[in-house]
């Protein structure tokens, strides 16, 4: 009788355990699903939807497009004009994860220009250095999907940069590779053109505007990138308090 209840004693505690071990992993995998990319309207940037990228912030000069630079066509590079009236060329992400429709912070994705065809040319952004030694410059020419390796300048990500957000160059695709890492600001060269490049200690400030299926651009009050899921965290200080209430009990009732 006596070992009778010393196993029913046991079984409350246990079963709390494994209740709050499952729910803590459940948390955990929950925390590890980055936030999605918001766009001037608050919604989650989508998966071949079409969008701007616009400087955040009055002054920071216009959108962006390609151009050609020191007498070389191939390859184009991407450019900001200086005029903050010219809105640029739309775009369009695919994230490494074909299964996954929306963007989210510091995920690999592709990032195509959309509003134009280059002949003898694909219009999804990557990385070059043999236009300037040393330098990063982003170009279009890429290949879309495929991650790995031989891709490896193709992929881009987003990250939050004060109260808008930035484009960095940092692929994860390849798990053996060292990649250079770096955001991409602007590079200005002799002739006054604005260069994207990686590697700059000022990165682009930038927003995302949907364009819709009519081809003009939804209008919207820009919301803070910080709002857009609810933080779990704070739950996981009241999981460990209970976990050492259980913990203490266990150690009384043996």
């Amino acid at each position: 009788m006596k070992m009778e209840v010393n196993v029913q004693r046991f079984m409350v505690p246990f079963f709390l355990i494994v209740t709050l071990s499952t729910h803590s992993f459940f948390l955990v995998k929950a925390q590890d699903v980055s936030e999605p990319i918001l766009d001037d309207s608050g919604k989650a940037v989508q998966k071949g939807a079409n969008y701007l990228i616009s400087p955040a912030g009055r002054g920071n000069g216009g959108g962006l497009q390609v151009d050609s630079i020191r007498n070389r066509t191939d390859p184009l590079v991407v450019t900001q004009n200086a005029d903050e009236s010219v809105i640029g060329g739309n775009v369009q992400f695919s994230p490494d994860d074909t299964k996954e429709n929306t963007v989210r912070i510091s995920t690999d994705l592709n990032i195509k220009l959309t509003s134009m065809v280059i002949s003898n040319s694909s219009t999804v952004w990557r990385i070059n250095t043999e236009l300037i030694p040393q330098r990063y410059l982003v170009t279009v020419g890429g290949v879309e999907g495929n991650p790995g390796r031989e891709t490896l300048s193709n992929w881009f990500k987003i990250g939050k940069y004060e109260d808008a957000y930035k484009l960095v160059y940092c692929p994860g695709v390849c798990e053996t590779c060292r990649p250079f890492c770096g955001d991409i600001g602007i590079l200005v060269e002799p002739n006054n053109k604005r260069v994207l490049y990686v590697g700059s200690d000022k990165p682009l400030k930038v927003t995302f505007q949907h364009i819709n299926s009519g081809g003009t651009i939804t209008n919207s009050t820009p919301p803070s990138p910080s709002a857009s899921i609810p933080d779990k965290l704070p739950m996981l200080p009241f999981i460990k308090v209970v976990m050492c209430i259980v913990i203490c009990y266990l150690i009384k009732v043996m």
